[in-house]
């Protein structure tokens, strides 16, 4: 079974060629966007899919994570004409932060957006809180979209493996389980080291992202987006 997941990017913050991470969910039939940096919103356009998109998971407010996403917004207000669209945010300070973020932009916030918690849009659809293990100031969060027959946790940027996976019950009740998690290839604060999530690998399906497929290890045992989820 493969989960129906398709990245728009899957570099690092300033990769451009391999674009900012972010990643397209089909999900109980709605398209979900997971993060909407500044490579994002061009491709976006280029494989026509800005008016198909149902609602955008913010996992945390830098720029290569929204650094497009006023672009979006104004694109499906005054170009394709469509509805304000949910923006899901995990937590109460990044509801906050992302709600300020959009005022300051564009002003009336409600006429291209609307920014909702996890459980005001959708039971399939749970936040995780991962604050400050990303960089201290930064409110985080990683998303798991559930059913009955698969579950995807996708971890967005944070320095260690997020640490509901420490939970051998909780994964145990979610399987199959499929993670998308951001990876580092040496020890950084922000991002999680490679080898950090090797006791994982037996546990649940695991895939990298947010890294260069040139610059992994020789004993990297992290399968990459990069080889079966890039958007091409």
């Amino acid at each position: 079974m493969t989960p129906p997941v398709r990245f728009l990017g899957a570099g690092g913050a300033h990769d451009v060629t391999l674009g900012n991470s972010a990643a397209l969910i089909e999900w109980e039939d709605k398209t979900f966007l997971i993060d909407c940096g500044f490579t994002v919103y061009p491709r976006l356009v280029e494989y026509r899919l800005v008016e198909k998109i149902d609602a955008i998971c913010i996992t945390h407010l830098h720029d290569d994570h929204i650094g497009s996403l006023s672009a979006l917004l104004y694109h499906r207000h005054f170009l394709s004409k469509l509805p304000p669209i949910p923006i899901i945010a995990g937590s109460a300070e990044l509801f906050a932060k992302i709600y300020t973020y959009l005022h300051f932009l564009m002003g009336e916030v409600e006429k291209f957006a609307q920014v909702l918690y996890p459980s005001e849009f959708a039971s399939h659809v749970l936040a995780i809180p991962t604050a400050r293990l990303h960089v201290a100031h930064m409110p985080s969060c990683a998303y798991l979209f559930t059913s009955k027959s698969m579950n995807i946790l996708y971890s967005g940027d944070i320095g260690e493996p997020v640490p509901i996976l420490h939970d051998a019950a909780w994964i145990a009740a979610h399987q199959p389980l499929y993670v998308f998690h951001d990876i580092a290839f040496h020890h950084t604060p922000t991002h999680c080291y490679y080898q950090a999530l090797y006791p994982f690998l037996g546990q649940v399906r695991l895939w990298g992202y947010h890294c260069n497929p040139q610059d992994a290890p020789h004993d990297n045992k992290i399968p990459l987006v990069h080889d079966t989820f890039l958007l091409k």
